[in-house]
């Protein structure tokens, strides 16, 4: 697992690594029960505090995404999520919107933007998740 920090990004650093921690799992790159490196070495390979991981690490741990086992690490959950069609339907409608409303400020039409995602949720295998 490679993480890159991009220090010119106005998106702050611990984001950076929950964004790549979920993208990584997102394209199959990482998979249920893979290892994250743990706190300190991802510090010092990146070169920044390790408390600054930790929290990115927590921030994963509370939403599912990872779990510590103690003495063992930390490492991909499984995916699973308990929220309800409700709140996943609310969650995703607002990042959708956000991306609309940038497709209305580039400028992109409709078709463009629909065949992009499209190309999107096949980078991803969308598919293979169940409903």
């Amino acid at each position: 697992m490679e993480f890159r920090i991009d220090n010119t990004c106005d998106r702050a650093v611990y984001q950076q690594i929950i964004d790549q921690v979920k993208r990584q799992i997102a394209i199959g790159s990482i998979a249920p029960d893979d290892k994250l490196p743990t706190v300190r070495a991802l510090a010092v390979s990146l070169v920044i505090n390790p408390n600054t991981i930790a929290k990115a690490y927590r921030q994963l741990e509370r939403e599912g995404i990872i779990s510590t086992r103690p003495g063992l690490g930390t490492f991909v959950a499984k995916l699973s999520s308990n929220l309800s069609t409700e709140v996943k339907e609310h969650i995703l409608t607002e990042k959708i919107e956000t991306v609309v409303i940038d497709a209305v400020h580039m400028g992109v039409n409709k078709k463009t933007l629909s065949r992009w995602f499209e190309k999107a949720v096949e980078k991803f295998k969308l598919d293979r998740l169940r409903e």
